[in-house]
């Protein structure tokens, strides 16, 4: 399991001192022997109240020795920190099904000629990669850059890696076994009249706060006469092009605006009078809700400000958000049909466990 938390309390070597006096009346007493080093105490066994067989297949034993070994080889030094004991300790039932349920997989998935090979991964690859969308495409090779790596490159060490193969094997074989499920649309509706208040709900804006969108043309106070001038040229070419067409108000900022908030059109959402520097609460402040103002100088740089109308509680309609409960209820589905066959898959197999379970709810 790869994400299994292990822990182990390690116990330190102590030293054993020794002092040796003579009495005034005696001789000398013999020269005393060095002290024998501690012998150093054994690493407490992991697991150590489970039974060294943990479960069963058929007529093969599983012991807990054998599911630990692919956590302790992802351990440094093949250790279980100390501060991760109790986690472990907690995930022994999952980790052990992990292991069992991963076994009799992919025997099940050999068995129906799904084996794992880099040519079958080359081209699981390929096509999840030509899904992608163009923009997720460029902004996964502009992070690749920055580990001086290509695209082909990192798609050469995944099908390369056995255990993205092995992966990719058994996703293949289980969609032989689990089919794409359905969604009916009074399922969808079920499940937005039941969560739309926790799921799809924006509470209002709290009394005192102000919500307002901004462009930025950043410039350092420390910078030279012409940055600063080139800066103050921007920022009022944009306030020109504003007073022509306020309704461009997103998409200028969206093309020009240095602050990170450009994507969401200048949007800063809501916020009290004390997140914002003076010069820039000043200014809302004096604005009515909608209107724009004149550039104004930060430490930032200058900003064009238009105050935005405050929100009351919104509720996303069901057209709105019915793709995203869809696949919700796709993912559910899924995951379902996952634990049912899995649980078939364990009783032909023969599986027992003889680690207490936890109930699946």
């Amino acid at each position: 399991m790869r994400n299994a938390k292990t822990v182990m309390s390690l116990l330190a070597a102590g030293t054993v001192m020794c002092s040796f006096a003579a009495e005034e009346a005696k001789p000398a007493a013999k020269p005393a022997e060095a002290p024998k080093p501690a012998a150093k105490p054994a690493e407490p066994e992991i697991w150590a109240k489970l039974p060294d067989v943990v479960a069963q297949i058929g007529d093969k034993k599983i012991t807990k020795q054998e599911v630990l070994k692919p956590l302790l080889a992802q351990m440094p030094d093949g250790k279980v920190p100390s501060m991760m004991a109790d986690q472990l300790d907690n995930a022994a039932p999952g980790v052990i099904k992990w292991f069992v349920d991963q076994q009799i997989l992919e025997a099940a998935a050999a068995k129906a000629g799904f084996k794992p090979s880099k040519e079958h991964a080359q081209k699981a690859v390929k096509a999840q990669w030509e899904k992608v969308g163009k923009e997720d495409r460029e902004r996964f090779a502009q992070m690749l850059q920055i580990q001086n790596k290509t695209v082909e490159q990192y798609q050469e060490e995944m099908v390369s890696n056995p255990e993205i193969q092995k992966q990719i094997a058994l996703d293949e074989f289980l969609k032989t076994k689990i089919a794409e499920p359905t969604v009916t649309e009074a399922e969808m509706r079920k499940y937005y009249d039941e969560n739309k208040q926790k799921e799809f709900s924006t509470p209002a804006d709290r009394p005192g706060t102000f919500r307002a969108s901004h462009i930025l043309i950043m410039v350092d106070d420390k910078a030279d006469d012409a940055a600063k001038k080139a800066a103050l040229d921007q920022i009022n070419a944009i306030s020109a092009e504003l007073k022509k067409d306020p309704a461009r108000f997103e998409a200028l900022a969206r093309e020009k605006s240095g602050c990170p908030s450009k994507a969401k059109g200048g949007s800063l959402d809501s916020f009290s009078d004390k997140e914002m520097v003076p010069e820039f609460q000043k200014a809302l402040e004096g604005l009515k809700e909608g209107e724009i103002s004149a550039p104004v100088k930060t430490q930032f740089g200058y900003h064009i400000i238009r105050r935005d109308k405050l929100q009351s509680e919104k509720v996303e309609s069901f057209d709105n958000v019915k793709e995203t409960i869809g696949n919700i209820l796709k993912r559910q589905k899924q995951m379902q049909a996952f634990t049912d066959y899995m649980a078939q898959l364990e009783k032909d197999s023969g599986v027992k466990f003889f680690v207490a379970m936890p109930e699946l709810k």
